[in-house]
């Protein structure tokens, strides 16, 4: 907000100082508009990122929270894995949480192995596990619990967001590792009124890698003012996953004993796919 104002002062003493400039002549005939530069990103992140069919990495995770001066960091690895004939799966490993200047092992990991949304507890040995059909079945899709932007629809991009082009790298200091040694390419989403995710986001700000149209980092202000931004530390691109990872996107409970697991199944069970 500072840097805001100083710039609103600037324009306004420019102002008063020197008589408004003459009215721009219309654009030249065939000028990239920005809603033409917008629908290009777009396609680019459908297209290019649609080309994306696995990912691993690790990750960092801030939150922010203003009301209470509270930060938080959180760090693990991130799996993604989706096809056309399988349901998309995801796996977030998070491991350290860093509160001020205390670092912790904090275990938790959070998966959807296309059917199931696992929350693992490590500290408390506890599973808590939903079973998601209907409208909820697809948590990755925009509007869902878990909306990834991986090679979604332009079409569904703008139907639920109005969105803008952000010009340069990021200002937070927590993003500035995503910059090194890539060109970024920003977007600012803007939930359309009356959406879904309106009503719990003001804005969504993502940095694509232009090599590859994956986004490498993300800020979210939520509707307290809350931020959170995610950063992916050296993404590998649709790697050969190990057996490790792939029990990891199961939600497999870790071996010992002691574990509780509690499951709120669909009230209506899923059509099962189809072989």
């Amino acid at each position: 907000m500072i840097g805001f104002a100083c710039i609103m002062v600037t324009l306004l003493a420019s102002a008063c100082a020197s008589p408004a400039p003459a009215a721009a002549g219309p654009e030249p005939a065939g000028w990239p508009t920005e809603h033409d530069i917008i629908d290009e990103m777009l396609l680019k992140a459908q297209v290019d990122g649609g080309r994306i069919s696995t990912v691993s990495s690790s990750l960092a995770i801030e939150r922010i929270e203003p009301l209470f001066s509270k930060r938080e960091v959180r760090t693990g690895t991130v799996l993604y894995e989706r096809s056309a004939s399988a349901p998309t799966r995801f796996a977030v490993l998070l491991e350290q949480r860093l509160v001020g200047r205390r670092l912790e092992e904090k275990r938790k990991h959070i998966v959807f192995d296309g059917r199931w949304l696992s929350e693992i507890d490590h500290e408390k040995k506890q599973v808590l596990r939903w079973e998601l059909c209907g409208e909820d079945s697809d948590p990755t899709r925009l509007g869902g619990r878990f909306p990834l932007p991986v090679g979604q629809s332009r079409d569904e991009v703008k139907k639920h967001f109005e969105v803008e082009v952000i010009t340069g790298n990021p200002e937070a200091g927590f993003l500035k590792p995503i910059t090194e040694g890539r060109d970024l390419q920003g977007m600012r989403l803007v939930p359309r009124r009356n959406t879904q995710v309106s009503k719990e986001f003001s804005r969504i700000d993502v940095w694509y890698d232009t090599d590859t149209w994956l986004p490498v980092g993300i800020e979210t202000i939520d509707r307290k003012d809350n931020i959170r931004r995610v950063r992916l530390v050296d993404p590998v691109i649709n790697p050969v996953l190990d057996e490790a990872q792939r029990l990891r996107l199961q939600g497999a409970i870790p071996p010992g004993e002691g574990w509780s697991r509690e499951e709120t199944p669909c009230e209506v069970s899923p059509m099962e796919p189809t072989p």
